[in-house]
């Protein structure tokens, strides 16, 4: 990084401060400068732990964002590391290589499930104080390839940590200014899926853009004294009895809802996901919300890793091995892609089998390049009541 680059940035901290651009913006050239695949801010309650702001620059990282939001997070060890002793991170920066060793690494759910699908291994995380109670970490998310940051790369990254603690605490006097959008709520607007935070009572707490623009239509959703309705009947009963089990049940707990009028119409689901506010840093609110994401084929891939990672639970991971397995790569290739061991892959493929309910891989491309059979594959009605919260890895 030269000096010009250097002040680029750190003028793009205080752009961002002053709201002359978003934090998405100034973060992008720090990721680029240091070949990262995210430059995060993660502003928090450090008394509570709950989430007051989330920022990220680098490409596609919405998905990854919302799943460590929405359950990832409660195993990352990462986290729990840094939480453990707060003070090794206040003003001074945290190399996860010099703490989690390489065979730690290869047995924890974590690396094996989550990180892979987002091609990063290496974390570098700092924490700056704006006030007594409210600190943001600064993280890079850096891939295997590249290697965690050299001693060069270390001195410039504290030096930016100076900066942008700086850009932080004028950002804090109008922080009052930006209170009214969770952090969840920042997040969700940014996904091109109509989606819904619901309460018990189908209240709306938040709708992206793209769900403001599908209850507009009217067709499908619709809205009556600001509560979620759908269109046709019974799709609607079942929207009703799915929010009030959901609403009874753990973290995590789904449920779909088909909402098409006859099995002969083309596929249409409403997926439900119960969020739980001590379960998510409170980025969603203080009570448990139903986050209601609307899946129309006709819009979204049948290769879309999120929308498969949520209807076939399958984690992060596997949902990138599902789509690269469909596009007919190889345990090898795929594995050089992802950045993770054969075998590894070979693990992950086995899990999509069984979820996917295939016993060949063969079975799971044809499945999943005909996009009707994916879209369409009826859920068992017993799905909801039988539910238990997903078992990761270090689980079983």
């Amino acid at each position: 990084m030269n000096a010009q680059q250097f002040d680029a940035i750190v003028s793009g901290f205080y752009r961002a401060a002053t709201g002359a651009c978003e934090w998405e913006a100034a973060l992008e050239p720090v990721r680029a400068a240091f070949d990262a695949r995210a430059a995060i801010l993660h502003m928090a309650d450090v008394q509570t732990g709950r989430l007051l702001g989330l920022d990220c620059g680098g490409p596609d990282m919405q998905e990854g964002l919302l799943a460590y939001l929405r359950e990832y997070h409660q195993i990352d060890p990462r986290r729990e590391a840094v939480l453990r002793d707060p003070a090794a991170v206040i003003g001074r920066w945290w190399h996860c290589n010099e703490h989690l060793d390489d065979s730690f690494v290869a047995s924890n759910a974590f690396y094996q499930h989550f990180l892979p699908g987002y091609q990063t291994r290496y974390l570098a995380t700092t924490m700056l104080p704006v006030s007594e109670r409210i600190g943001t970490i600064f993280a890079f998310e850096i891939p295997a390839h590249r290697g965690p940051l050299n001693p060069d790369e270390r001195e410039f990254a504290r030096r930016l940590g100076t900066h942008l603690h700086d850009a932080l605490l004028a950002y804090e006097r109008v922080r009052q200014l930006m209170q009214q959008a969770l952090a969840g709520h920042q997040l969700l607007a940014s996904y091109p899926y109509p989606m819904w935070l619901l309460d018990a009572q189908r209240g709306i707490t938040f709708e992206n853009p793209a769900a403001v623009a599908e209850r507009e239509r009217g067709d499908r959703v619709a809205e009556v004294g600001q509560r979620l309705v759908l269109v046709r009947s019974a799709a609607d009963r079942q929207l009703g009895e799915c929010l009030l089990r959901l609403h009874q049940a753990g973290h995590g707990a789904q449920a779909t809802v088909d909402l098409r009028p006859t099995e002969a119409d083309p596929p249409l689901w409403l997926h439900l996901s119960l969020l739980v506010p001590g379960a998510t840093l409170g980025a969603f609110g203080e009570r448990p919300m139903v986050l209601a994401t609307l899946f129309d084929p006709q819009h979204v891939s049948a290769l879309d890793p999120f929308a498969l990672a949520q209807m076939f639970r399958l984690t992060p991971t596997e949902a990138k091995v599902a789509v690269r397995v469909a596009e007919g790569l190889t345990a090898e290739q795929i594995g050089l892609q992802l950045h993770t061991a054969q075998s590894t892959v070979r693990t992950h493929i086995r899990e999509v089998l069984a979820k996917l309910g295939a016993s060949r891989t063969a079975d799971v491309v044809r499945l999943l390049r005909q996009g009707e059979a994916l879209w369409a594959a009826k859920r068992r009605a017993d799905d909801l009541a039988d539910h238990q919260p997903r078992p990761r890895s270090g689980d079983r």
